[in-house]
């Protein structure tokens, strides 16, 4: 006998379908149990080339372990002829699947009547036995390939793991070659499926690489166990013969094949057959398999994602919509919700709206998700128009987690130092401070009230989420300068040198509270330029001087606005040198209502240096909305969450005058 040899490989492989008769119908849940499969075996074909076809044997294992019935009991489709491309073709949902004994079951449940014509009528004709055959749609997941090594035998594919992705209902038994559309598409239509492929042939060969040769690996050529060839027939066919090398030529040139190759088998005379399967071979070198998943949007998600666009785009989010979204952009709330349940028609009373929306919410249906979506998508887009000012003086960094976050900053580098007669080198040391800042989560309720969204009021709620969106930016600014206000409006206590931020101990507060003037400001500029970085803990070392330190912002409340603007505006032209104002045009004015009274501060800017830190919880760059509640009597409850940090590292980057 000879030793057989094993290898596996990934390949995207097309969706399937095989037929089986109707069960039992029960007329008045509308449920009917099928047997979908037996695991029998089909004869199938598969091509070689372009313009032939071999026969092989197709065997899919039933049992608990080689079935995936995850999509099934997820709520699967049950359609119409294996059509997908519209919810029109979708007349059932799947209850649930199971395996009994050798029999992959499943109850399929047809709607009420009356909701869909087309459901009803193929409801009736399984009723009445008029028509009795189901057939599913599957992916082969791992399928086992047992080569054929007689020749009569034909190859032999036994499926040991597969995923079944919807139930049809057929007129005549799905032909063994049949391919059903579902996830993954090629350019000509066929949708494919990532499949483990496990070749079982005697004596496999492999390459140089250890890759397997191409006929051994579906879809290639049958295996060719001598590369000897035959020689040509005696005689004088020579129109056979023209035609042999036209054939090898013209695959040759369209593989771009190497021409000593071509030659070889034009001169070896080789068959057409025999030069396919050598020509596949040095394709598989050139071009090893590799391992891969293609991800791509079926139809289903491709028009919820349009739906949720055109929702998210009318509920206030910014942008134009795409091709796909504009067919959703009229449609009101309720429609959308009933698009997603797959209702062609309904009610267009009020309490037959509100049933639609009940149901939405309520069901298996992703129009909680849709609209969760929707809602984050237009949070975000009135969230990041807010320019809180705090970010004018504070540098971001996000946090890892809620445990409070240590912030080590280091001081220079050793300045240079003279290097003694016999080649001594000094070295230095670097000093180093640490700051603890701590993200917070927070959080409150949003509702979106029953006559809201069945008045299909989406201005209204447009307003509503705008106004959350700045309200999540007021907070912040909010909470931020509540920090930035302790002592006093000194700032936060700091673990260097244990006192608050501003100090005249730090040289960054004024002894004497003044207004905004040349004078006080250039003091201020002065005691900045004279900071020094974080002292190395060497005896006698004080710090470097800091390059770069110059102020950059002046910060002010209400009260101190129109003086900061007046000076440093550019418009008030000197009439004598002494009241020529140095600082005009070099200082940004930033206005907050949260400084309160005459203090005004300067600050560099944060690229340079920051005093403070902000930061969101790593992953999450707006706040974002959580769906709490199903559609109740009162309408839908949604929480507003939102993780924010704020806090102090430094002191080295302001100044701060307590004004007159």
């Amino acid at each position: 006998m000879p030793q057989e040899s094993e290898f596996r490989q990934t390949v995207d492989l097309p969706l399937m379908s095989r037929s089986a008769p109707v069960g039992s119908v029960d007329a008045d849940a509308r449920t009917l149990d099928v047997v979908f499969s037996t695991g029998s075996t089909v004869r199938r074909t598969r091509a070689i080339g372009f313009d032939t076809r071999i026969p092989y044997d197709e065997t899919i294992i039933v049992s608990a372990d080689a079935v995936n019935m995850e999509r099934l009991n997820a709520g699967a489709p049950v359609l119409d002829s294996h059509e997908n491309w519209t919810t029109l073709s979708q007349i059932g949902v799947v209850e649930r699947a199971w395996i009994d004994g050798a029999n992959a079951m499943a109850r399929v449940r047809f709607p009420q009547e009356g909701i869909d014509p087309s459901a009803d009528r193929l409801f009736a004709l399984v009723s009445d036995g008029i028509v009795r055959n189901v057939s599913v749609g599957y992916s082969q997941d791992v399928v086992r390939i047992i080569a054929a090594e007689k020749r009569d035998d034909v190859e032999r594919r036994i499926v040991e793991r597969w995923t079944p992705y919807e139930i049809s209902f057929v007129t005549i038994p799905a032909d063994a070659g049949a391919q059903v559309r579902s996830e993954d598409a090629r350019q000509d239509g066929t949708r494919l499926s990532p499949a483990v492929i496990i070749s079982t042939s005697p004596k496999t060969r492999t390459k140089e690489n250890g890759m397997p040769v191409a006929s051994e690996i579906m879809p290639a050529a049958p295996a060719v166990t001598d590369p000897v060839t035959s020689p040509l027939p005696a005689g004088p066919d020579l129109s056979a013969e023209r035609q042999r090398s036209a054939e090898i030529t013209d695959l040759a040139t369209r593989h771009n094949l190497d021409a000593a190759l071509m030659q070889r088998g034009i001169r070896e005379g080789m068959t057409v057959e025999q030069f396919r399967a050598h020509a596949f071979d040095a394709l598989a070198a050139q071009q090893p398999f590799a391992s891969h998943i293609r991800v791509e949007r079926d139809e289903t998600e491709t028009r919820r994602a349009a739906m949720e666009e055109s929702l998210a785009l009318r509920l206030g989010a910014s942008g134009q919509p795409s091709e796909a979204a504009r067919g959703y952009m009229d449609m009101s709330f309720v429609e959308l919700a009933a698009e997603r349940l797959g209702l062609r028609r309904f009610g267009s009373s009020y309490a037959a709206r509100e049933e639609v929306l009940r149901s939405a919410m309520h069901t298996t249906s992703d129009f909680p998700i849709l609209l969760e979506n929707a809602v984050n998508r237009s949070l975000a887009s009135s969230y990041q128009l807010a320019l809180p000012t705090y970010r004018e003086i504070a540098v971001r960094e996000d946090f890892n987690d809620f445990r409070p976050h240590t912030t080590v900053s280091v001081g220079d580098f050793p300045l240079l130092q003279t290097i003694s007669e016999a080649g001594d080198i000094r070295f230095g040391t670097v000093g180093e401070k640490k700051e603890s800042v701590a993200v917070i989560p927070y959080a409150v309720g949003l509702s979106f009230t029953r006559q809201m969204m069945l008045n299909d009021s989406l201005s209204g709620l447009a307003a509503v989420i705008a106004r959350y969106g700045q309200s999540v930016a007021l907070f912040e600014e909010k909470t931020a300068y509540a920090v930035k206000s302790l002592n006093s409006g000194d700032g936060p206590t700091l673990l260097e040198g244990a006192a608050p931020m501003f100090t005249t101990g730090r040289t960054n507060k004024a002894g004497t509270a003044t207004a905004i003037t040349i004078a006080a400001v250039g003091l201020g500029r002065q005691a900045m330029r004279g900071y020094k970085s974080i002292p190395s803990g060497a005896p006698g070392d004080t710090g470097n001087e800091l390059l770069f330190n110059a102020p950059a912002i002046i910060l002010v409340g209400p009260a101190k606005e129109t003086e900061a603007e007046q000076f440093v505006s550019t418009q008030i032209v000197p009439s004598a040198r002494a009241e020529v104002n140095v600082f005009q045009g070099r200082l940004r004015p930033v206005v907050t209502p949260f400084i309160s009274g005459n203090s005004w501060e300067l600050y560099t800017d944060k690229s340079v240096r920051a005093n403070f830190r902000w930061g969101l919880l790593n992953g999450y760059n707006v706040p974002r909305v959580r769906i709490d509640n199903p559609f109740g009597v009162q309408g839908t409850q949604m929480s507003v969450e939102h993780d924010f940090g704020f806090g102090a590292i430094d002191w080295r980057a302001g100044y701060r005058n307590a004004g007159a």
